[in-house]
């Protein structure tokens, strides 16, 4: 009678090993008489391999995203291939805009969880292209592209789409403002770029993972997420983890992102680096915004509006617990700003002029636009916070960039291990916990040509006196400007302190550079506003 063995039916559905011990059940079948010596190998090995196996799906964590970015940087650099079908690359704006993800799609909805997940549509200028899974339990499952996702009804789409076509982005929602409704709270979508909302805000400045060559010598490259693992959250989460795969010419990146939403959503996030090849002008948690033109712009390029910007500032907490405010510019030429620090405690891009009448925009809600703060977690070691503001570009394009370069270039040989919050709001009193400079406003000082006079207002703080004024002294400070006189006032009607200078420039051909803070009993009673003229 022949005797056969069959261990394949013990096997997980879609096992990675399932073929090999259909080998085994075929090799048994045909031929009975292997020792037992030789079954039992065949056994250990096949278990060993099944364990294997298993261990690629159900052990992904942050070591194990670390080690696939050590081992991508060590292979030479191979860019993701964008190439989109004709149906797609022909498409324009508006194309793109009435190809719409179908919310009854999102993924987790049908469990009814928090947390839910939708697709950005590659087409058009949309030519990057990512790869998302799902992490439960250490198990990783893709998310596959479908065109069951989407509605094309509005779209001129009339071709097949490939199965493999891969996503431009994604958005999180989750019911921030009301547990009715499940908002969106973030979004990837671009490169490196993403952007976030805390509650009753409306979407505004751009955070990149990593920023490299930013007016500087030579082209600027753009890291890109290229694979995300978003762990699926359950039925009561209030946050949720998120891991990105980093890819560019220069480097390869794991980041670790928990999401907490809330009036400040919060991004805790951790990374490393692997460098290809040694890299001098590296930029850390890099922030994006839009200023075109504010209170202390000269022209406002004929619109009715009084202000249009994202952000209208650089809040900087130095290592040595100074605060120092820099208003954006956008006139002259590209201006690159420098501040020198060891162990930075904070800096971010704020949006401060709340006051709807400073936009006069029912459409664009740029009075409530977030601010984001960068709260360094580890030792950041020396390097300097670089703001750096382009003339160009209108009402639709970034042109402002807040980063720390480390003093360190990245070299292959050291990997840099880094960690940092982000925190995207609409006001903190703690920054500064001073007294914070409320307008910048700039005018001809008629009294010297060729001068400039400066107006600065000043919020109220514990330690100025309102019933005695004298007692407030205002401290300038120039470099290449000599100080024509300089004047302090309560400002009641504004409930503030005003402070007037006029600064005329030494050497005509060089910028001034101006500092101004306010002074009581000795002590700061207010942040330092520092400004660039270039006359």
């Amino acid at each position: 009678m022949k005797r056969t063995t069959c261990l394949h039916h013990a096997l997980p559905a879609n096992s990675a090993t399932s073929s090999f011990f259909s080998c085994i059940y075929i090799h048994f079948e045909y031929a009975p008489r292997v020792n037992k010596f030789s079954f039992v190998l065949i056994v250990l090995v096949c278990v060993a391999l099944n364990g294997a196996a298993q261990d690629e799906t159900s052990g992904f964590d942050f070591n194990a995203l670390k080690n696939r970015a050590q081992n991508l940087a060590a292979a030479p650099y191979q860019a993701l291939d964008k190439t989109l079908p004709e149906e797609l690359s022909r498409l324009n704006y508006d194309d793109m805009r009435n190809i719409r993800f179908d919310p009854k799609s999102a993924i987790w909805r049908m469990e009814r969880l928090p947390f839910q997940l939708q697709f950005v549509h590659r087409g058009g200028s949309q030519t990057g292209r990512i790869s998302v899974n799902s992490v439960e339990n250490g198990r990783v499952e893709p998310i596959p592209f479908s065109k069951n996702l989407f509605n094309y009804s509005q779209a001129k789409i009339n071709g097949r789409l490939p199965d493999d076509l891969g996503f431009n982005g994604f958005r999180i929602h989750y019911p921030l403002n009301s547990m009715e409704y499940l908002d969106e709270i973030i979004a990837f979508q671009g490169a490196s770029y993403f952007r976030a909302l805390g509650k009753g805000l409306h979407y505004g400045l751009s955070a990149r993972g990593l920023a490299i060559n930013v007016a500087g010598q030579g082209p600027e490259e753009f890291p890109e997420f290229t694979e995300f693992w978003i762990e699926k959250p359950d039925s009561r989460a209030d946050r949720i983890k998120i891991y990105v795969l980093m890819n560019s010419p220069s480097l390869a990146g794991a980041y670790e992102i928990l999401l907490i939403p809330g009036v400040d959503t919060v991004m805790e996030i951790k990374a490393t680096l692997f460098a290809r090849q040694p890299i001098k002008e590296l930029g850390l948690a890099p922030l994006t915004s839009m200023f075109w033109f504010g209170e202390s712009s000269t022209s406002r390029h004929g619109d009715f509006r009084p202000e249009v910007h994202d952000s209208d500032g650089l809040l900087v907490h130095t290592g040595t617990d100074e605060w120092l405010w820099r208003p954006l510019c956008k006139e002259g030429d590209v201006r690159v700003s420098c501040f020198a620090d060891k162990t930075p405690r904070g800096f971010g891009l704020l949006q401060r002029d709340r006051n709807f009448s400073s936009y006069e925009d029912l459409e664009t809600f740029y009075h409530n636009r977030p601010s984001t703060w960068v709260e360094p977690g580890s030792d950041w070691g020396r390097g300097e916070i670089r703001l750096v503001e382009l003339p160009y570009g209108e009402e639709y394009f970034d042109n402002i960039v807040a980063f720390w370069k480390p003093a360190e270039p990245l070299t292959p040989e050291k990997p840099l291990e880094f960690s940092y919050r982000l925190h995207w709001f609409k006001d903190d009193p703690n920054l500064p916990p001073l007294a914070r400079t409320l307008a910048t406003r700039i005018g001809n000082a008629t009294e010297f040509p060729g001068s400039k006079k400066f107006v600065l207002d000043f919020s109220n703080s514990p330690g100025l006196d309102r019933n005695n004024p004298d007692s407030v002294e205002p401290v300038v400070s120039l470099t290449n400007g000599n100080l024509k006189g300089k004047h302090l006032q309560r400002n009641d009607p504004g409930n503030s302190w005003r402070v007037f200078f006029d600064v005329e420039p030494i050497d005509k051909t060089k910028p001034v550079e101006m500092r101004c803070f306010l002074r009581s009993g000795g002590m700061p009673r207010s942040e330092t506003w520092t400004y660039f003229w270039n006359p």
